[in-house]
């Protein structure tokens, strides 16, 4: 029994408020920030799926059982729940439940709570599984950091130059000595600045190349992922995940370089620290142990703001991209301000916590100061008494002992002032690496010379929830030359079932037959080349009529334009100065809607695929036109064709006729071909 009435929000809100508030109370958490941070919906959808985890599975103890929820409602996107947990959602004002009404017995012998088997817990680190990917890059990484190591090691050496300068060379008051002292440092600083132009010039192409790798990956990835995955993120994530690739680099290059050379020197500074003054260098190192809690403390904090800002700032960019789509409904209607009050509140939030964050970073800042200034005022007040009473130290010790203590205060506090700088790219990292369907891996065996004869769909299943399928049981046969009509109301599934077809969507069930064989038995890259869906929302690209066509093949012009005659296009080509070369705004904004149709059907005709569905393409033409286009499809027996609409179509003789509704596919029978 499935449940799917649709609730008023009025009612059914203090219900979700007092489950939620009940849940959340027994964790000391605050229910109005984590309501104000998800929606109703969410926040019960996150709840349900905590409590599955919890009873299910358990957690350590209640300190990591609170600490996850925390991080669920706070920082993770409602995409990262299992779909089966999202029994709630907000439709158009209302809250419509999607979960299955299930009878069950308790079991009133109670668990053994030693039998809870506890998840074994992701240990692996973020930098770790980003070092492992970089493949290729890593020799130029290596490099980098010798480079980087030994410029720092080099500029090192400075430090005791003053040392030299005053206990060994002005106390000879020799002028061969100084020059002699002078023409050494002089070739010292060279040496250093070569090894700082080497660092910079490795840092220049590793860049580059990190670059390279990040942005073709994310490419990549969006290349394997699912059409469904892709659009479970919103636009405006996409996009800043886009931007996210591209600070890698940097983030790539201060962590595993930057923090490294800094540990590095720091660890150098305090070996020679011990030689010069035992009891000082214990101070310089709880000084660095203390840098260390410190850090520790801090960071949760900055991490925590830090992931809720990028939620922030991903819903502001999806409702001003929104907004920007639909700026002629917008301005048509005159809810400008309706939108802006929208896009004011998404802003609000963003800054709000952006605030937040830059005041947590400030406490750092000033935290970090005042520690330095007190134990350089320490360490200095010890030296110069040692000097004074005992006289072991010379003067030329205190200034390199002062000199290598700033170095490591220096280098620790360059650090933790780039705490929030830090976190904030983990949390691109992170981003980065979540964004991974792991989907399987498209076989490039299989049956690779064939043409499509007949394909058949048996018993197909398919729904986003596993709970509540979109389309039931459908079957369908097609041959070589036929032409299907589907028709069906909006939401009916026609959409759906022209995806399943062409393999952007996997069906939860059923089998495809292509020429009496399983589909696994093709080569997956070669079967896509041979089906095709063309839809009314396709979009068009901002250049030119020709590559909109021909999608980067090398189609005659001619060929373009004896079609584009047949279809009634030729006379917009040659009416434009550029002929095919005329620009199409971003999205075909320029153009009817009638042109835009026929630059998407003159794409389809010049595929190379067997079996070609056009959901919605017909629609919006001039009769005409339209009369020429259904003509041209009647003709072509070299391919099969399925066309989704609505409207009725008059010049096409099809096989069959379906209709579906509520998922599940109707033979017409009244419109069966015979012949067929």
């Amino acid at each position: 029994l499935h449940n799917k009435n649709d609730w008023d929000l009025v009612e059914t809100e203090d219900k979700i408020l007092a489950i939620c508030e009940i849940e959340l109370e027994q964790y000391k958490i605050n229910f109005h920030d984590v309501l104000t941070d998800n929606g109703h919906a969410s926040l019960f959808n996150k709840l349900t799926y905590f409590k599955y985890l919890k009873e299910s599975f358990g957690f350590k103890d209640k300190v990591a059982e609170k600490n996850f929820l925390e991080d669920l409602l706070r920082n993770q996107e409602i995409s990262t729940v299992p779909n089966n947990f999202k029994s709630l959602e907000l439709d158009k004002g209302k809250i419509k439940n999607n979960s299955p009404l299930i009878l069950t017995i308790r079991d009133t012998q109670e668990k053994d709570a030693s039998l809870h088997t506890y998840p074994a817990e992701e240990n692996g680190s973020l930098y770790w599984k980003l070092f492992k990917q970089l493949g290729d890059y890593k020799q130029l990484w290596y490099i980098y950091i010798f480079a980087a190591l030994f410029s720092a090691i080099t500029a090192q050496i400075a430090v005791f130059t003053n040392q030299i300068l005053i206990d060994n060379v002005l106390p000879t008051y020799n002028l061969n000595t100084l020059i002699l002292f002078a023409i050494g440092l002089g070739i010292y600083k060279i040496f250093d600045l070569a090894t700082t132009l080497y660092k910079n010039f490795v840092s220049i192409h590793l860049g580059n190349a990190l670059d390279r790798y990040f942005l073709f990956s994310f490419d990549e990835k969006i290349n394997s992922s699912s059409l469904s995955y892709i659009h479970s993120y919103k636009k405006g994530d996409l996009m800043e995940r886009v931007s996210d690739s591209m600070k890698l680099k940097t983030f790539f290059m201060k962590f595993f370089t930057g923090i490294l050379v800094d540990l590095s020197v720091s660890v150098y500074s305090l070996c020679i620290l011990f030689f010069i003054n035992k009891m000082l260098t214990l101070i310089v190192l709880s000084v660095m142990i203390l840098f260390v809690f410190w850090f520790k403390f801090i960071t949760p904090y900055l991490k925590q703001n830090e992931r809720l800002r990028y939620i922030r700032k991903a819903d502001f960019i999806s409702k001003m991209m929104e907004k920007v789509e639909g700026i002629q409904v917008i301005k048509s209607f005159r809810i400008e301000r309706f939108h802006s009050n929208k896009i004011y509140s998404s802003i609000n939030e963003y800054l709000r916590i952006q605030l937040r964050n830059g005041y947590v970073d400030l406490i750092n800042k000033v935290v970090v100061a005042v520690i330095i200034i007190f134990s350089s005022v320490l360490i200095m007040v010890f030296l110069t008494r040692s000097a004074i009473e005992t006289q072991i130290i010379t003067l030329g010790q205190i200034v390199t002992f002062i000199a290598l203590s700033s170095k490591i205060f220096s280098s620790l506090k360059g650090i933790l002032d780039d705490n929030m700088t830090l976190q904030e790219n983990e949390v691109i990292l992170k981003r980065y690496l979540d964004f991974d369907e792991q989907s399987k891996a498209i076989s490039t065996k299989g049956i690779n010379d064939f043409v499509i004869e007949k394909i058949e769909f048996q018993s197909i299943n398919y729904g986003y929830l596993p709970n509540e399928l979109v389309l039931k049981d459908i079957n369908l046969k097609i041959r070589k030359g036929e032409k299907i009509k589907i028709e069906g109301q909006n939401g009916s599934g026609k959409s759906t079932f022209s995806k399943i077809i062409t393999t952007l969507y996997h069906p939860n069930s059923g089998s495809i037959l292509i020429n009496n064989k399983d589909k696994k038995f093709y080569n997956e890259e070669k079967m896509r080349d041979k089906i095709l869906l063309v839809t009314n929302e396709d979009i068009l690209f901002n250049d030119t009529i020709y590559s909109n066509i021909a999608l980067g093949k090398d189609i005659p012009i001619a060929a373009i334009l004896d079609r584009a005659k047949e279809i009634n296009f030729y006379d917009f080509i040659a009416a434009k100065e550029d002929g095919l070369e005329f620009i199409i705004n971003e999205n075909g904004k320029n153009l009817s809607t009638g042109q835009r149709k026929k630059i998407l059907l003159l794409r389809a005709l010049f595929a190379n695929a067997e079996l070609i569905i056009l959901d919605e393409v017909l629609s919006g033409m001039d009769l005409e036109s339209r009369n020429k286009v259904e003509s041209l499809i009647e003709n072509d027996d070299t391919k099969m064709y399925i066309i989704i609409s609505h409207e009725p179509i008059n010049n096409i003789n099809f096989s069959k006729k379906y209709k579906i509704t509520n998922g599940e596919l109707y033979v017409l029978q009244h419109e069966v071909n015979q012949f067929y």
